[in-house]
């Protein structure tokens, strides 16, 4: 017979053991969830140090990227005493990295190659075989919100900002940029930017000789966007624009490119008025239908330095967005000119048209193949001269090119 203490015996023992082991279990569940916690933080502390390590965080962005693209090109330039036909290659390339997570770089260049034929006085519209730099800058963000966005950018900056060559063709001037935007939404956008740079020649070479000061160009605009219905777009932009100090060398090569120059000599030239003015640009687009649009901008410029006669340049350009079978867009253009002796700096507006003391018109055709991404170009240009210079007469010049859609690698 089992006493009734031995039953109590058991029934205690039994009740530790369970009691034991549910304490182990909690324990080692308690132990398991620390251990999991900590794979968690280790694993979120590993990818902390991974993404600041140095050497892989710009490279691997998501916003870090390098795209490139080809094109070919003939050009016949023909006036009454030159003549020119050169056939070029080219190959570009447009670099982006997102340094910091306010800082990026952007890199734009590419390598000319050139082979023709030209007789020409002054080297002007000849192929030139190099290499170019568009843009090369870094850009900081000191303010983003849904409101405003502030941008401080420097280095080799891109002048095709501006959208006008007869003002500044495509160069790059070494300085700084500012650059501050309002509104957040597409009906309506304020751009107002600055910049002070240094011009200079396609080399980034300023062309200074002896003590000469270093020259500059400071500009600020105010570009205003608005788009009142999906299918129209409106932008209107008003610059002020300074060149100081520009060099002799400079002044001695714009006097073939028609500004009024004194005391012609390698180191005594001096333009004979001040470049200082302001810019009226604007542009409007209509989408008519899903294949086909119309577009209207021009641009006037006045030299306030330079005494009437002198100081202004104007274009007016229309063209048409024509949508065809098999993705491909058709945007035939024309525009009339005309750009008197002393608007701007003839050495650094564009060459197609015979930079200043110029008028008449030009005409384009640009095909697009969305689908297999390249399009075919052609541009022709026929100006006359506005007052008599002995060193320029009436010109035509002719581009037909190809060129592919940049491709991300």
């Amino acid at each position: 017979m089992v006493s009734k203490h031995s039953i109590l015996s058991k029934t205690s023992n039994r009740l530790a053991i369970l009691s034991l082991l549910i304490l182990l279990s909690t324990v080692e569940s308690r132990a398991e969830v620390r251990e999991s916690d900590e794979s968690r933080v280790g694993y979120a502390r590993n990818e902390l140090e991974t993404s600041l390590a140095p050497n892989s965080t710009w490279r691997k962005s998501e916003d870090t990227k390098f795209a490139y693209r080809i094109g070919s090109g003939f050009d016949s330039f023909v006036n009454e005493r030159e003549q020119s036909q050169f056939y070029g290659l080219g190959l570009g390339g447009d670099f982006r990295a997102q340094l910091l997570s306010n800082l990026s770089f952007r890199a734009k260049a590419g390598v000319n190659l050139s082979n023709g034929y030209a007789q020409s006085r002054w080297g002007d519209n000849v192929g030139v075989s190099g290499f170019v730099i568009d843009e090369a800058a870094l850009s900081y963000r000191l303010m983003d919100s849904n409101v405003a966005r502030f941008y401080l950018a420097g280095g080799a900056l891109g002048q095709d900002s501006f959208g006008a060559p007869l003002f500044i063709s495509k160069v790059a001037f070494p300085g700084v940029r500012e650059n501050l935007v309002l509104g957040s939404n597409k009906e309506f956008s304020l751009r107002i930017w600055a910049q002070q740079v240094i011009p200079t020649s396609k080399t980034l070479s300023t062309k200074t000789v002896d003590a000469e000061v270093t020259p500059s160009l400071m500009t600020e605009t105010v570009e205003m966007t608005i788009a009142p219905h999906e299918s129209i777009e409106a932008k209107a932009s008003l610059t002020h624009f300074v060149f100081n100090n520009l060099p002799s060398a400079i002044a001695t090569e714009s006097v073939v490119y028609g500004n009024s120059v004194e005391e012609i000599g390698p180191n005594s030239s001096r333009f004979k008025y001040r470049f200082e003015g302001a810019m009226a640009k604007a542009r409007v687009n209509i989408v008519l239908t899903s294949n086909f649009s119309w577009m209207a901008e021009g641009y006037v410029v006045q030299n306030a330095a330079a005494p009437e006669g002198y100081r202004n340049l104007q274009l007016v350009k229309s063209g048409f967005k024509i949508g065809l079978p098999g993705e491909i867009e058709l945007l035939p253009s024309i525009g009339t000119f005309f750009v008197e002796d002393d608007a701007v700096p003839g050495f650094y507006n564009s060459s197609e048209i015979g930079h200043n003391n110029r008028k008449g018109f030009a005409a384009g055709i640009e095909a697009y193949f969305q689908r297999q991404r390249f399009k075919l170009r052609a541009n022709f240009a026929d100006s006359d001269v506005i007052n008599f210079n002995i060193n320029q007469s009436r010109q035509q010049t002719l581009t037909i090119g190809f060129e592919t859609f940049y491709e991300m690698l």
